[in-house]
């Protein structure tokens, strides 16, 4: 009778463990398909933006870092680098509709497409780091600040 008491907790323990998902960004795709899905929802909503900011990878999160520095010193508040994430910038020009990735290290390329895979899609660079997969979408380098001729 004292091994009912283990067992039943060894089959609740396995059961509870089995019963977990694995993280969206687990893989590189779930890492682009998590991504668009939180960009599709910020419009208006900063929760999402910051759900989608934490899905970016080192590269991304410098540059808007970079972007929200310059913006918090022309608007003379402190912005945050998820409000660098424009709405609209990253919208989908078409529906996914498959996606594979090629892995190569912590690095991956995904390949997106839609219904016409000759004119529907994309390409998105992945990075792998100690959470999971995020997303390096190509992002302009941040412009250094321009300077007054009048000298201010």
């Amino acid at each position: 009778m004292r091994a009912l008491p283990f067992l039943v907790a060894s089959f609740v323990a396995s059961v509870v463990t089995g019963c977990s998902h694995p993280a969206p960004n687990a893989t590189p795709e779930g890492a682009v398909r998590a991504w668009l899905e939180h960009m599709e929802e910020s419009v208006g909503d900063p929760a999402e933006a910051r759900e989608a900011y934490a899905l970016l990878g080192p590269r991304a999160r410098q540059n808007l870092g970079a972007r929200a520095a310059r913006a918090s010193q022309v608007e003379g508040r402190r912005a945050q680098a998820f409000e660098m994430l424009a709405e609209g910038r990253f919208g989908l020009k078409f529906r996914p509709k498959a996606m594979h990735a090629a892995l190569d290290g912590d690095e991956a390329v995904v390949d997106v497409t839609g219904d016409d895979p000759g004119t529907e899609h994309a390409r998105v660079s992945c990075v792998r780091e100690a959470d999971g997969w995020h997303v390096e979408p190509e992002l302009p380098e941040a412009a250094a600040p321009q300077r007054r001729r009048d000298g201010g």
